[in-house]
This record gives structure tokens, sequence and C-alpha cells, in this order.
């Protein structure tokens, strides 16, 4: 791993684009034993190529009821975006999801006691990959947007703007897994302010990727620094939600999930080496599996601009805290475009 040295954090000794492997000590099947799973592979990963085209036509039809109604428009969207996300998660060896959604918790008597996440409300998230997205899909049918930093490479370690933030709607957050976030100052961009307004008119909450790109899942990448531009002018309270997703560790039988590194074409490639892992007994054993941790506390309620310029760090401290993800000092977001040219420079 010395070759990745320049991309290992100093503060925690971790290299959070390296995409993880299993560990050294388990047994190593050789490659010949996955061929039979193959063709499998390439079929389910045909399926949800398939169910991808078969949402983009529903999204088509949808914008034209959104004409008529909204509120019908977001309840279609809604079912639609859930039937979608859940079958492609199965397809991907998710056949069971965590019993009780987030911000949930169990009083001494086993109780019950949930948060609803509403239109309005912000859930600031990790991300390590498409799994994240379509778990959140399937649970909010939010609206998804990423942080634009501004033009510029700065140096490893310095301070990272944001310019704005993008919208992105599921397959085009899918195709943008690992990848390093936009810089181009031609990119539509709106204010955080501007989202929020625009969850709360479109029915749906609001989540953010503030790390801007993908890492393993082994920490949280340092969060680029938010502006009163930024943010722009917001009036009223705003809920925050703090949501940590965690995969599994890779083993000789089971790849990582998590997407450090894009593939092409659209990240199919790694799609056909996560359905290598067979679906044995459906709804009894399920191949792969995800946590979800979040502070006891489910949110925090920010009643300013100013407070929300500080969002992020303050919301990625509780997610380290609950979910015992370490925060690096000094690898972002910026640094994803330095590794990915590393890459390509030792395959040429």
């Amino acid at each position: 791993m010395e070759k990745f040295s320049t991309w290992r954090d100093p503060s925690t000794g971790l290299a959070p684009f390296v995409y993880p492997l299993p560990p050294l000590s388990t047994i190593q099947l050789p490659r010949i034993a996955w061929i039979p799973l193959v063709p499998l592979a390439l079929f389910r990963t045909a399926l949800i190529v398939v169910l991808g085209l078969l949402f983009v036509i529903f999204e088509g039809s949808g914008l034209v009821v959104s004409l008529f109604s909204v509120k019908f428009h977001s309840i279609l969207q809604y079912y639609c975006t859930a039937i979608f996300s859940r079958i492609t998660l199965y397809l991907l060896g998710f056949t069971q999801l965590p019993s009780d959604r987030p911000f949930t918790h169990r009083t001494s008597s086993q109780k019950l006691i949930s948060t609803t996440v509403r239109p309005g409300d912000l859930v600031v998230c990790n991300w390590s990959s498409y799994v994240d997205i379509l778990y959140l899909a399937y649970l909010y049918n939010p609206i998804f947007i990423i942080p634009v930093l501004k033009h510029g490479a700065p140096s490893q370690g310095s301070e990272v703007l944001v310019r704005g933030f993008e919208s992105k709607g599921v397959l085009g957050l899918i195709f943008r897994t690992g990848h390093p976030p936009s810089h181009n100052p031609a990119t539509k961009i709106k204010s955080l302010a501007q989202f929020l307004q625009e969850s709360k008119r479109l029915r749906r909450p609001l989540i953010i990727f503030p790390e801007g790109t993908t890492s393993n899942n082994r920490a949280l990448l340092r969060c680029p620094k938010l502006n009163e531009i930024s943010v722009g002018k917001h009036d009223g309270k705003v809920k925050v939600f703090c949501l940590a997703i965690k995969h599994e560790t890779p083993t000789p039988f089971k790849n990582s999930i998590t997407v450090p590194i894009p593939t092409s074409p659209m990240n199919l490639m790694h799609m056909v080496q996560a359905n290598l892992v067979p679906i044995l007994v459906p709804f009894l054993i399920s191949p792969r599996s995800i946590l979800v941790r979040f502070p006891r506390t489910d949110f925090i309620e920010l009643d300013s601009s100013t407070q929300l310029v500080n969002s992020f760090e303050l919301a990625f401290d509780l997610i380290s805290q609950a979910a015992k993800l370490k925060l690096t000092s000094q690898i972002s977001c910026a640094d994803k475009t330095g590794f990915l040219n590393y890459l390509k420079s030792r395959k040429s």
C-alpha cells in the first residue's frame, strides 16, 4: 500500500480511496472458482439495467402528471422509486434490510419510538456506494444533492470551498458514484437554502452527501467548507438528521460493495462483481447486509443561515461518534481527482 501513501491520511493512517480487500490471513479462492457464477451475475445485472430503463420511462410519464398535480406526482414517484430501489437491492443480494427504519429507538419496555423525516428536513449522510443511494431512495424518495467545489485544484490538506450544490436523480447519482465532485463553472447550481425551499414545494426530504465523493467506508472524508453564498438566505428552523451507513468487511466469498473507485460503463462492472454473490435462500439468509447508525438525538435544529454554515462539521462529528468512523484531517473529495489520475497513469 506504500504506492498510495500520498492519499493516506496522516491523522488516522487510513487510505479512504483504496478498494478494501479481504484479510490476507483468510483462504483465497482461485479465480476459476467464480466462473460458474458469472452467467448468473450477468443475468442479474441485465435485469437491473432493464429496471433502470423502466424507471426512466416512469419518471418521464411522471413529469407530465406533475403539470396537473404536484401532490399526486409526489405519491406516484414515491412508489415507483421505492419499488425500483427495493427490487434492485434484492438483485444485488440485499434480500433483507434493517427491520427498523432510521431514527427509530426502542425504549426499555421494547416500545418503538420513531422520528419521521419530512419535506423541508435535511438528512446528512456518508457516501461509499450506490447501495446507499438505493436504500435512501427506497425509504424517502428524496431530493439528492452533492456539493460543487470552487474552481481550482487546492493542495492536499488545504481548505476546500463549496460554490453551491447540484441535484441528481437516483440513476444520475448512481452513475456519479466514485467520481470526484464537479469543478465546472458551467454546472447549474443552487444554494442550500434554495434546495430546502424546493424540498418543501416538491414534498420530498433533502439528502446531502457532504463528502462529495465516495470513500471505502473505513473513514469519513474531510468535509468541504460552506459559506454564506453556498448556504444562501434561509428563514425558519431546519431539522438536520445525521445518518451513517456502514457496509460489511469483504471476505474471500464476498467482495466489498463499496465503490471508492468508479468503473466503466456507469459502474455496471462493479455490479457484475457484486452479483457474483449467489442468493441462496431468499428471505432466510441475506448474502449482504447494511448497518445503519445515527445519534441518540435524532436531529439537531438550526434556526439561521449562520448555523447552517457550520452544519457539515457538526453533523459529521455526531456521525463519527455514532458509527465509530474516524474523520480524516487532510484527505477530502478534492484529492479524488489526483488519485484517479494516478491510477490511470499506472495502467497506461
